[in-house]
């Protein structure tokens, strides 16, 4: 798990890479970082929830563990605050509905290995399909759209909603 407290999110948001995160979601995680950081104690990136694969097999012990512990599945990021609230942030350069039930996945295993805490469930990204966007809506997730121009063209449907 990568760490950054409140005062060193100054290191997330002048990068071109972040901790775990694929190359082209960078940008709209850095801008809700950038816009949102300090609202958190901490942004905890390469957080592991739920359970990976078990393997079956003669394979040693400490390479059982590893492929479990490596096939864990991975938000985004989890955006934290003591004692007991964590906000998912799952970024995509497209919205789709597959990124709904995702972020809704993540939040459910990381309930239950931590049934105590409050989840809030954050999206963001540069393009949406309308359906994902009330999809989104319907299932508390509250999503952020970020442009950058010249970078990527646009999803069809966003382009038509924004003539």
């Amino acid at each position: 798990m990568d760490v950054f407290t409140r005062d060193e999110r100054y290191r997330l948001t002048d990068r071109t890479t972040l901790p775990g995160i694929n190359p082209e979601e960078v940008p709209v995680l850095r801008e809700w970082i950038r816009r949102h950081g300090a609202a958190y104690d901490e942004l905890r990136f390469n957080v592991r929830v739920g359970v990976g694969v078990q393997l079956a097999g003669p394979y040693p012990e400490k390479f059982k563990a590893d492929w479990e512990q490596r096939t864990r599945p991975k938000p985004d990021l989890i955006a934290w605050n003591p004692p007991n609230a964590a906000t998912l942030v799952e970024a995509k350069v497209q919205w789709q509905n597959d990124a709904v039930w995702q972020l809704l996945h993540y939040r459910d295993l990381l309930l239950d290995e931590f049934p105590h805490l409050n989840v809030d469930l954050v999206g963001v990204c540069e393009a949406y399909t309308p359906q994902a966007r009330i999809l989104a809506s319907n299932s508390g997730i509250r999503l952020f759209v970020y442009g950058f121009p010249g970078d990527l063209p646009l999803a069809a449907a966003t382009m038509e909603e924004r003539s």
